[in-house]
């Protein structure tokens, strides 16, 4: 027991999961049944956080055999939670979360109390209720300052964090996190401080700053491996859920070669050992990523696969990725955008604004105009300026589209402005110049169209160069329809000048 404290302490997860087991062993062979189940009951836990896989699974279903009186089989409950967040099978997180809240509640146990609270929270934040989230765990921080073991302490900061990021109040988001980190780093636990990073890289992302989080989540997970060695990282399905996360930002920075690499380790991970949710976002992240280097039969192969029981807002999604591709292949992918569109069907839930900015290239030009616009105007308030850049973008090119370059022009140039230190999120970037290039084009100013596809061109040509795998490189400059474009319009421009 003394020895799997001090490798959590040291942030050793797997290998305080086997010492744990070893107690646990010791402690049936002296009859110590009370001191046997604490232990399963900590290593069920432990392997619940870190690798929700079939081991986990039979480590909560052990323990929940073995209970026999009210604390133990709470204690059995906040095991099952635990693993039910990690699977993300939410519903089963909030009902039996509530039920045990209650009862921690009624036995005067304030810690489980906090913990089950956490555990409710998060999975109201998975469906897209984070106002509650906020309220429920808002009257708690007291309590956590002067009473919360580091670990919970750390956790309720995250999860404010994760509520506060969820109900689109990023600002406030950001301080909870460095509290987080803060606690983490005061109870010398690596294990906690990256995992603080890698969520406050996030809120960063959506903020805009791809480049800062991207930076930040390379360093949260160079902390993970350092803590945990190689071999514990690549099966840690915390560490991979960690890397996908920074490969979607390597991807939208057009870094694709490192974003390729740690999106297909990630996905061999999640087949052994994860969810089939944590095996959809890979899928779609590296769909989208080789639709972007003119690889849209791979792509293709990636989103076939159904997967049930998806979380709304993934199974929302899975659709706008097939639909998007089915338009880049020249088929009609309007009517299953259409269908995406309805499974969240509330204007103000995030899932669904980021299905909107996939639907404005399919929609027609009307309709896609007012929906960009009321997307850029949403996310601008939320401070979500990646997406609000983008969707300036893409109603840019609705309004040419309508022929309208004047009424395209200010959506033009708030994304200009907003690209000089913001980028977007899930949407190619340089869509930007071309639909620049051709607004100016379209009103006579010759000049300064050759100088957004001569800007757009340099992006493309010195990303395929520099962040391209060689095998894709070919494709990525000739079967990206954007890149294509770019390249010609620039070279035409260099000719006639």
């Amino acid at each position: 027991g003394a020895a799997a404290a001090r490798a959590l302490e040291a942030g050793r997860t797997a290998d305080a999961a086997a010492l744990l087991a070893e107690a646990a062993a010791a402690f049936q062979r002296a009859g110590l049944g009370s001191a046997r189940f604490d232990a399963l009951v900590e290593r069920a836990r432990l392997l619940a956080n870190s690798n929700p896989g079939p081991l986990a699974q039979a480590a909560a279903a052990e323990v929940q055999a073995l209970a026999q009186d009210a604390p133990q089989r709470l204690a059995a409950l906040d095991v099952q939670l635990t693993l039910a967040m990690s699977r993300s099978e939410t519903h089963l997180q909030l009902d039996a979360g509530r039920q045990a809240l209650a009862a921690a509640r009624a036995a005067g146990r304030a810690d489980l109390e906090l913990r089950f609270a956490m555990l409710v929270a998060d999975a109201l934040c998975d469906l897209r209720r984070a106002a509650e989230a906020v309220a429920l765990l808002e009257p708690y921080a007291t309590w956590a300052r002067a009473h919360a073991a580091p670990e919970m302490h750390c956790d309720y900061w995250s999860g404010m964090g994760m509520a506060l990021d969820y109900a689109d109040r990023l600002r406030e988001a950001l301080p909870a996190w460095d509290c987080a980190r803060d606690v983490a780093q005061r109870a010398a636990r690596p294990d906690l401080v990256w995992r603080a990073l890698a969520n406050a890289a996030s809120t960063q992302a959506k903020m805009g700053f791809v480049a800062r989080a991207a930076a930040q989540v390379e360093q949260a997970c160079q902390i993970a491996q350092a803590e945990s060695g190689d071999a514990a990282a690549e099966l840690s399905v915390r560490v991979q859920q960690a890397r996908v996360t920074w490969a979607h930002r390597l991807r939208d920075l057009g870094h694709y070669a490192p974003a390729l690499a740690l999106l297909e380790s990630a996905l061999v991970t999640f087949e052994r050992t994860a969810s089939t949710a944590d095996v959809a976002g890979a899928e779609h992240r590296l769909a989208q990523l080789f639709q972007q280097l003119g690889q849209p039969a791979r792509a293709k192969l990636l989103l076939e696969p159904e997967h049930r029981g998806l979380p709304p807002g993934l199974a929302m999604m899975r659709l706008v990725h097939r639909a998007d591709l089915a338009h880049q292949l020249g088929r009609d992918g309007l009517p299953q955008m259409r269908q995406a569109l309805t499974v969240i069907d509330r204007p103000d839930d995030v899932y669904h604004r980021l299905a909107s900015l996939f639907a404005t290239r399919l929609l027609p030009p009307d309709e896609g105009e007012a929906v960009a616009t009321s997307l850029a105007a949403w996310a601008s308030a939320r401070e979500r300026l990646g997406m609000a850049l983008a969707g300036h973008v893409r109603a840019a090119a609705c309004a040419l589209a309508l022929g309208a370059p004047r009424r395209a022009r200010p959506h033009v140039e708030a994304a200009l402005h907003l690209v000089a230190d913001r980028r977007p999120d899930s949407f190619y970037l340089p869509e930007l110049w071309r639909v620049a290039g051709q607004v100016e084009a379209a009103l006579g100013q010759e000049a300064a169209a050759a100088a957004h596809w001569r800007a757009g061109a340099a992006w493309v040509q010195h990303t395929a160069a520099t962040h391209v795998p060689p095998a894709y490189q070919e494709s990525f400059l000739r079967r990206n329809a954007v890149n294509a474009e770019l390249l010609q319009h620039a070279a035409r421009a260099s000719g006639g000048s």
